[in-house]
């Protein structure tokens, strides 16, 4: 049966089988990366002792909007670091942070998930440390991107310097640190 042919009451059972990764796929690369995720808190993407606090980890991509298809998805997990005092400080560390959390996942994937594998491909996104998660039959994967951020709302008045927030109108870090919505 094809997409046109499918009765409208018939649309989710087509997208779930036809469309949409395996479940147990599914399950397994949210189980690691929730694992992953609770590591990097624990170690704070470091293995030394001097490790940043993770302050807040957020998900996003198709993987984290449950909009993932069948073959490949895609997943960012941000990793907000109290080690960055600015976007400056940010973008002077990135390289040093993204090897140590490379290190790190390494290290935590020496028990790895069964029936799913890790690999590395060509680092291309500046900024982000990408993986691949893959089943074992290389039927689904997912392509991960760690993303260590600069925390600029959680930052008190007058610690950052200068740069906290371009582009922002000023005092809008104040409202919404207050808690006030847009």
């Amino acid at each position: 049966m094809d997409l046109y042919s499918t009765p409208a009451a018939a649309l989710d059972r087509f997208v779930a089988r036809r469309l949409q990764p395996r479940k147990e796929f599914v399950e397994k690369a949210r189980r690691a990366l929730g694992a992953l995720a609770a590591a990097l808190r624990e170690r704070g993407g470091r293995l030394g002792a001097a490790a940043p606090r993770v302050l807040k980890t957020v998900k996003g991509g198709s993987s984290g909007r449950g909009t993932a298809l069948k073959g490949g998805c895609d997943s960012e997990l941000v990793i907000f670091l109290d080690c960055f005092k600015s976007y400056v400080d940010q973008r002077a560390r990135r390289a040093e942070i993204l090897s140590e959390m490379r290190a790190s996942l390494e290290s935590w994937w020496q028990n790895p998930v069964p029936g799913l594998r890790l690999t590395f491909p060509e680092q291309s996104v500046p900024g982000a440390l990408q993986f691949r998660l893959t089943s074992v039959d290389l039927e689904d994967w997912m392509d991960v991107s760690l993303v260590p951020a600069f925390n600029v709302l959680g930052v008190p008045t007058g610690v950052v310097e200068g740069d906290a927030a371009p582009g922002l109108c000023p005092g809008i870090a104040d409202h919404l640190r207050l808690g006030a919505g847009l």
